[in-house]
């Protein structure tokens, strides 16, 4: 099996000639098939994946890992350079209405929600279906596996208190239920993609590993370890340890201070735009 993963766009590159883009946008090659995984806040991955010589207007699936804006918002750029064939994939949950409570600058709710609709999908025409089992194969001939309601049985992986979702007549903190990972079967073991890994990385792995029963040799994407502590980030390079992975890939919502403590794990990787991952 050959797998090839670059990574289009994140918060920042490393490249001059490639633009960065808040969010993140993963380009995956699975032998003869390429999934798009996110498309970034404004659509700057296909401005890249012109400059790097891959045609989005020839992929075989887009996945979208949750509702947040930063990760959906590229794909109408997409659109509006007319590629309108591929068919989309996400979570039914994703179109809930998303908030931010910041209290950087003040205490006040920024709206975090993608800025996709149901209806203007339909509008042009877009293949998408909103996914409600916790396993999807999304090929025949390929193991490449859309996984959601991801387990949460890591006791420091809590869930973050600062996202919230409008529910009813008010506002309650977000459980990600709309969060999905991609997840490769390797023959031996597993890769695991996200795009923010809310659930935490050792929930994710973990819950990879039960479903197919193979351990997770390559985790890249988000990690959202920038809205915790350095307790937790300590816990979970720890946790990293007693892992088998091979490859960490992280960037995007991980955060300066997880960035420099995963230095110490051997098998880390920065993720940027460019970044090339062979499995």
């Amino acid at each position: 099996m050959s797998v090839k993963i670059t990574a289009l766009s994140e918060n920042i590159s490393d490249n001059p000639e490639l633009l960065p883009d808040f969010g993140l946008s993963l380009y995956i090659e699975i032998n003869d098939k390429t999934i798009l995984l996110d498309t970034g806040s404004t659509g700057k991955c296909l401005n890249n994946a012109k400059k790097l010589g891959f045609d989005l207007s020839k992929l075989d699936a887009v996945v979208l890992s949750h509702g947040h804006f930063d990760h959906t918002d590229g794909l109408v750029n997409l659109i509006e350079n007319g590629i309108k064939t591929v068919p989309v994939y996400f979570n039914r949950y994703m179109f809930c209405e998303r908030y931010w409570r910041r209290t950087d600058d003040g205490d006040y709710y920024f709206p975090t929600m993608s800025g996709l609709s149901p209806s203007y999908l339909q509008r042009n025409k877009i293949t998408f279906k909103g996914l409600c089992g916790d396993v999807y194969k999304l090929f025949a001939d390929e193991d490449a596996y859309i996984l959601s309601n991801i387990e949460r049985v890591c006791d420091f992986e809590e869930i973050c208190p600062d996202d919230y979702i409008k529910s009813g007549g008010g506002f309650i903190v977000d459980d990600y239920k709309d969060e999905c990972i991609l997840v490769i079967d390797l023959g031996s073991s597993l890769a695991v993609l996200t795009g923010c890994g809310h659930h935490g990385v050792i929930n994710i792995c973990r819950y990879a590993s039960k479903v197919f029963g193979k351990p997770v040799s390559a985790f890249i994407g988000g990690t959202h370890l920038a809205a915790f502590g350095s307790e937790r980030i300590k816990k979970t390079v720890s946790a990293l340890k007693d892992l088998d992975l091979k490859i960490l890939a992280a960037g995007h919502c991980t955060g300066p201070e997880a960035m420099l403590a995963f230095k110490a794990l051997p098998f880390f990787i920065p993720l940027h735009t460019g970044t090339k991952i062979n499995l």
